[in-house]
């Protein structure tokens, strides 16, 4: 992080202290962190770990989380959402206590931890909303930080876009807020309700809440292409006659022990190009997997090839849905 500027911060906490109504000032009502629809354009993949042992669970009692994570991730679907750049948004009014920016947006997969030490938030935006309460926004795209401290935002205000930098392996949002240095559930606030439910108060505005319903699990994303491909890669709806290979794709988040999977590849006369039936070992807060078969002697035949994947739960379907691929003109 750059260095705060003390004086230049509390001033305008001061201006902030004035203008905003002291009960309103104690606790920030919430609205989304970064520009996109949850649960179409991008997904909540990891929650607040809400069990203090080293076992996990988010406040739904889910699997969407891991020990000791201290925030709220929003997923977006592919890599070809870094070059878009989707904008991450002041969640509340404040002033912007430290930034950091220069990272690169690499997976912590390849440069390792060690060389994050310190660093592991990526660059990264904090802003303080009143006396006891701040937000930190983390993993932002190199060179997309549009703040300085000291600086007075509003609710909305664009403070960089969603990036790969820090301790990531995958393109999303980490959102943090905490009350008196501590992490705070969004979903629970300060004060919990029932088991495995929202809290009696929770931090998102009551309008905002509305448009993060909690999905346990769901499809990120599903293609074709002419290639194994890896988690985030953009896919294809059509490829040559010529292609090297013909890969069905997808990408889940929250799968669980026990779940099973089933893929399933269609020629366009209606043959089975390849099948795969797998049960998944242990809960993954995401799992890639693919089918296909290299290129015969001859083209590929022309025309519309299926492919239909299914996730079954406690032998219930979750996920049932087919994708159709163009092969030649």
């Amino acid at each position: 992080m750059t260095n705060p500027l003390p004086l230049r911060i509390f001033i305008a906490l001061f201006y902030l202290a004035l203008s905003v109504p002291a009960a309103a000032e104690d606790t920030p009502l919430l609205s989304i962190p970064l520009a996109c629809t949850v649960g179409e354009t991008c997904f909540i993949q990891t929650y607040v770990d809400a069990d203090s042992s080293p076992a996990y669970r988010d406040y739904h009692c889910g699997a969407l989380s891991y020990d000791d994570h201290r925030g709220t991730d929003f997923r977006l679907k592919s890599m070809a959402d870094l070059n878009a750049g989707v904008p991450v948004l002041a969640a509340a009014d404040g002033v912007v206590r430290a930034v950091r920016d220069g990272m690169e947006d690499i997976s912590v997969q390849i440069l390792g931890k060690q060389a994050l030490q310190g660093r592991e938030a990526g660059n990264s935006v904090v802003i303080v909303h009143s006396k006891d309460w701040e937000s930190q926004y983390a993993h932002l795209k190199k060179g997309s930080v549009a703040v300085q401290p000291g600086q007075t935002v509003k609710r909305g205000t664009v403070l960089g876009r969603v990036g790969l930098s820090g301790n990531s392996e995958f393109l999303h949002l980490h959102f943090e807020i905490r009350h008196k240095g501590k992490p705070v559930d969004p979903f629970v606030g300060l004060t919990a309700g029932d088991t495995c439910s929202l809290g009696k108060r929770p931090l998102w505005q009551a309008d905002t809440l509305k448009k993060l319903p909690y999905i346990a699990t769901g499809l990120i994303s599903a293609g074709f292409a002419d290639h194994p491909s890896a988690p985030d890669e953009g896919l294809a709806v059509t490829l040559a006659a010529d292609a090297p290979a013909l890969v069905f794709a997808v990408t889940v988040f929250g799968i669980q022990t026990d779940d099973e999977q089933k893929l399933d590849f269609f020629t366009p006369d209606g043959a089975v190009l390849v099948h795969q039936d797998k049960r998944i070992e242990k809960n993954m807060a995401q799992y890639h997997s693919f089918i296909g078969k290299k290129r015969p002697p001859a083209l590929w035949p022309k025309g519309n090839y299926r492919a239909v994947y299914q996730l079954l739960r406690k032998q219930q379907p979750i996920v049932n849905q087919a994708f159709s691929l163009r092969v030649g003109p």
